[in-house]
């Protein structure tokens, strides 16, 4: 059986699905400034989410309780290869699965023969937020720049957003919704 001891095959993007790590990487950042190998890693890692919508895992798992958890599913599933896996997923092509504090994931099989469990946070579940993915991305990299800024400030933004990730300006942040609702998520956390 697959286990923790184990390296699991799974592919799972914490900086895009997982908000107290990605918390925890812009503190350290924060309290780092001259670790810009770090720095630029990060924001390389969230430069490339896509601009479609993204959902965020905002629970007290972290993500080692979660590959812990994911594993322990797959214990009780009889599941230890890739063709155990890719049998139980059947031609849906995935599965869902509910984790020791409700929030369910879901299970697809992916590209990579080392790798081939791809981790998403399941839509509409328990303790998961759908946020857009450039307002996520402008909100994250503009903590990294700006991390004591106290009030929304379009100039800083639009510099984060031009020069930092290649998007184009905003006119008003208070125009734009998804922008508020993904700079509130890191300020409130």
């Amino acid at each position: 059986m697959l286990s923790t001891h184990d390296t699991p095959p799974f592919r799972f993007n914490p900086s895009k699905h997982h908000l107290h790590w990605v918390l925890e990487c812009l503190h350290y950042v924060i309290e780092n400034p001259g670790d810009f190998k770090l720095r630029d890693w990060i924001i390389g890692n969230i430069s490339s989410i896509n601009s479609n919508y993204i959902d965020i895992y905002t629970g007290n798992l972290t993500v080692e309780q979660l590959i812990k958890d994911i594993c322990g599913e797959f214990e009780k599933l009889g599941i230890s290869d890739k063709s155990e896996f890719s049998s139980w997923i059947g031609e849906w092509g995935f599965k869902l699965v509910t984790l020791s504090d409700r929030s369910a994931w879901v299970l697809r099989e992916g590209a990579d023969e080392e790798l081939y469990v791809h981790i998403h946070p399941a839509r509409n579940s328990t303790n998961i937020i759908r946020i857009h993915g450039n307002s996520w991305k402008t909100a994250v990299v503009t903590k990294i720049f700006y991390p004591h800024l106290a009030d929304i400030d379009n100039a800083a933004l639009n510099e984060v957003r031009v020069k930092q990730l290649n998007l184009s300006p905003i006119k008003n942040i208070y125009d734009s919704q998804r922008l508020l609702k993904a700079m509130k998520l890191l300020r409130n956390s």
